[in-house]
C-alpha cells in the first residue's frame, strides 16, 4: 500500500512539475499579439463571441473568452491572454503525456524524456504560443486516451462517462479529436464487456457526449444576433447544417490523388510523367505521404536540415530513441503497442489519406497531424525505458536537450510586432472612410483583431473577397470609387492588377485604386500615409516567419517603385 501511494505521489509530482515548466517554457516564448493565419480571426470571434469559419470552434471560443476577461477591458492584454490559452494547454498536455507513459508502464525518467520531447518538438510549439485551436485540441485528445487507460486498469465506470463528455467538449475545440475514437475502443471496449457493464453505461455515455456537443448552441444563437464576423450566418437549421458540414470549402475525394485541375503544372515534378492509377500512387506516396506528413515528422524529431539553427548532431536522437520504442513496444505489450499504432496512423497516414493534399498548399499544414506527432513521443519514451544505460540513464535528457537547443531560437516569439504592425500599416495606408480590399487569410484576419478589440482605424471598410464572392466584390468596388478612396491590399493586387492597368498607385502598404484616366490632382497630399502614419516596432532578434518577410519585401519593393527609399521614407 504504502509503495503504491509513493508511485502515485511521485506520478502526481512529476506531473505538476512538467506542467508547469512547459507552460513556462510556452509562456516565455509565445506572442505577445496577434499573430498570421487565422489567429487575428480567433481572437476576434473570442472576443466578442462572433461566428468565425466552418464548422466553428464553440469550445474552444468560449474558454479564449473566458481568458480574455481576465483583461478587464485592456485590448492591448486580449491578445497574449488569448496565446496564454495555448501555452497553459499546451503545458498540462506534457503531464499528461507523463501521465500515460506511466500507465504504460514507463519509469518517471524515461516518462520525462518522451514528454519533454513532445514540449520542445517542431509542431506543439508552434501551436502553444499563438491563438489556434491545436494546441487545446491536443489536449482533450491526451485526456482521452489518459482517462481511457484509467479505466482499464481501475474499472470506474464514472470514468467512462468523463470520457465520453471530454470527446464531445473536445469536437466543440477541433475535429481532430475524433481520431482518438478506434485507439479509445480498443482500450475501453473489452474491460467494458468483461464487467457486463455496457447495458447502462454506453446509453449515459451517450448522453454525455451529446452534451458536450451543446457548446455548438452557441453558433446559430450568435449568428441571429449579426455580429461583425458573421461567417456563412448559421443562424437558420438550413445554414446551420451547411455551416457543420463545410459546405463553403471545396470537397477532396479520396480518389482521384490528382483532383485539382490547376494543379497538373506541379503533378509532373511528383509522378515522374505517370498518369492514371499509376501515377495517383506515386503521386499519394511520393508528395502527399512523403512530403506532407514524413517530411513533417522529420522536422519534428530530427530537425529542419535548412535552417542553421537546426544543424546540431545529436539532434536525431528523438528519431532514433521513437524507433526503438516503435520496435520494442510490441514485445513489451502488444495490447499497448496497437493503441498507440492506432494514434499515430489516424493522426498521420489515414488523416492524410482523407485529406488528400492539392499541389501545392498555401502553407506548412503540419498541424493537422499533431496527434501523430505525440504518438511518436509516447514511442520516445517507450524507448527511452528500454535503453540500459544503468547508472547513466540521465544521459537520455540529451534528447529533449537538443531539441530544445535546436528550436529555440526560431519558436521564440516574445517581443515580436510584425504582424501587429503590418496590419495596422495596411489600414493606416487608407484614407479617411476607404475602402480596403483583402484576398486571403493574412491581410484579412490581423486587421478583423485590429478593428475589433484595438479599436484601430474602424471608419475603413474591410471586404474579403473570398468571402464576400467575387461577382459581390466587383460590383462593391465600382459602385465604392464615386463616393469614397478604394484600396486594394497586397496579395488582390497580385492577383487582380491586370483589370486595372493604369490605375492602381501604390500608398503605403496598399494600392489605391485611382478613376478611369489614371492620376488625380490631389495625389501629393496622399502620400502623408507613407510619411505620417507608417510606424514599425522592430526589435532585434524579432521573430520573423516567411510571411512576415514576404510583405515586408512587398512594402520596400512599392516604396522602391515610388523612388522612396524604405530607411527615410522619403
Amino acid at each position: 500500500m504504502r509503495r503504491h501511494l509513493q508511485q502515485v505521489r511521485g506520478q502526481l509530482v512529476g506531473f505538476a512539475l512538467l506542467s508547469a515548466f512547459a507552460t513556462a517554457v510556452y509562456l516565455l516564448t509565445m506572442d505577445t499579439s496577434v499573430s498570421w493565419w487565422d489567429c487575428g480571426e480567433f481572437i476576434a470571434t473570442g472576443w466578442l463571441l462572433q461566428v468565425g469559419h466552418p464548422p466553428g470552434a464553440p469550445t474552444y471560443q468560449l474558454l479564449s473568452h473566458l481568458f480574455m476577461l481576465l483583461s478587464f477591458g485592456d485590448p492591448m492584454l486580449v491578445a497574449p491572454l488569448s496565446n496564454a490559452l495555448s501555452a497553459l494547454a499546451g503545458g498540462l498536455t506534457v503531464g499528461v503525456l507523463f501521465l500515460t507513459l506511466g500507465q504504460l508502464g514507463c519509469r518517471r525518467l524515461a516518462a520525462a524524456v518522451g514528454a519533454l520531447c513532445y514540449l520542445f518538438c517542431d509542431t506543439a510549439w508552434f501551436s502553444a504560443v499563438e491563438s489556434e485551436v491545436y494546441s487545446l485540441a491536443m489536449l482533450f485528445c491526451a485526456l482521452d486516451v489518459w482517462i481511457a487507460l484509467r479505466y482499464r486498469s481501475k474499472g470506474d465506470t464514472r470514468l467512462i462517462v468523463l470520457l465520453a463528455l471530454l470527446l464531445g467538449l473536445g469536437v466543440g475545440v477541433h475535429l481532430m479529436t475524433l481520431l482518438t475514437v478506434p485507439a479509445l475502443l480498443l482500450i475501453v471496449l473489452p474491460t467494458l464487456v468483461r464487467r457486463s457493464r455496457w447495458g447502462w453505461v454506453v446509453p449515459l455515455a451517450a448522453l454525455f457526449f451529446c452534451l458536450g456537443l451543446t457548446t455548438y448552441l452557441i453558433v446559430p444563437i450568435r449568428a441571429a444576433a449579426n455580429p461583425p464576423v458573421n461567417e456563412g450566418n448559421p443562424s437558420t437549421p438550413e445554414a446551420f447544417a451547411r455551416y457543420l458540414k463545410r459546405d463553403q470549402y471545396a470537397k477532396a475525394p479520396l480518389y482521384p490523388r490528382m483532383w485539382r485541375e490547376r494543379d497538373a503544372a506541379n503533378w509532373q515534378d511528383w509522378t515522374y510523367g505517370l498518369d492514371g492509377v499509376a501515377g495517383n500512387v506515386v503521386y499519394g506516396v511520393n508528395y502527399q505521404l512523403g512530403y506532407m506528413y514524413g517530411r513533417y515528422l522529420m522536422y519534428n524529431f530530427i530537425g529542419r536540415e535548412n535552417l542553421k539553427s537546426h544543424r546540431v548532431v545529436l539532434f536525431v536522437l528523438p528519431f532514433l530513441l521513437g524507433l526503438w520504442g516503435l520496435l520494442r513496444h510490441r514485445r513489451r505489450s502488444r495490447w499497448a503497442f496497437w493503441v498507440v499504432m492506432l494514434l499515430f496512423l489516424f493522426g498521420g497516414a489515414v488523416l492524410n489519406l482523407y485529406l488528400n493534399h492539392p499541389c501545392y498548399e498555401p502553407r506548412e499544414r503540419d498541424y493537422a497531424y499533431v496527434l501523430s506527432f505525440y504518438a511518436f513521443a509516447l514511442w520516445i519514451g517507450v524507448g527511452a525505458d528500454s535503453v540500459n544505460l544503468r547508472r547513466w540513464r540521465w544521459l537520455l535528457l540529451l534528447a529533449p536537450l537538443t531539441l530544445a537547443l535546436g528550436n529555440w531560437s526560431d519558436h521564440n516569439r516574445h517581443g515580436s510586432h510584425s504582424v501587429h504592425d503590418i496590419a495596422l500599416n495596411h489600414l493606416q495606408s487608407c484614407d479617411n472612410g476607404a475602402l480596403l480590399v483583402t484576398l486571403g487569410d493574412n491581410d484579412t484576419f490581423p486587421l478583423w483583431y485590429l478593428q475589433q478589440v484595438e479599436h484601430r482605424r474602424t471608419d475603413v471598410e474591410v471586404c474579403n473577397i473570398n468571402l464576400n464572392g467575387y461577382m459581390s466584390t466587383m460590383a462593391l468596388i465600382e459602385s465604392s470609387l464615386s463616393q469614397r478612396p478604394v484600396y486594394f491590399s497586397q496579395y488582390f493586387a497580385d492577383r487582380f492588377s491586370r483589370f486595372y492597368e493604369g490605375r492602381l498607385r501604390c500608398e503605403g502598404f496598399c494600392w489605391r485604386l485611382l478613376p478611369e484616366g489614371g492620376e488625380t490632382a490631389d495625389a501629393a497630399p496622399l502620400l502623408r500615409h507613407i510619411n505620417d502614419s507608417i510606424e514599425w516596432h522592430v526589435v532585434d532578434g524579432e521573430y520573423l516567419d516567411l510571411v512576415s518577410t514576404r510583405f515586408m519585401a512587398a512594402w520596400e519593393r512599392n516604396l522602391a517603385s515610388m523612388g522612396i527609399d524604405p530607411r527615410t521614407g522619403r
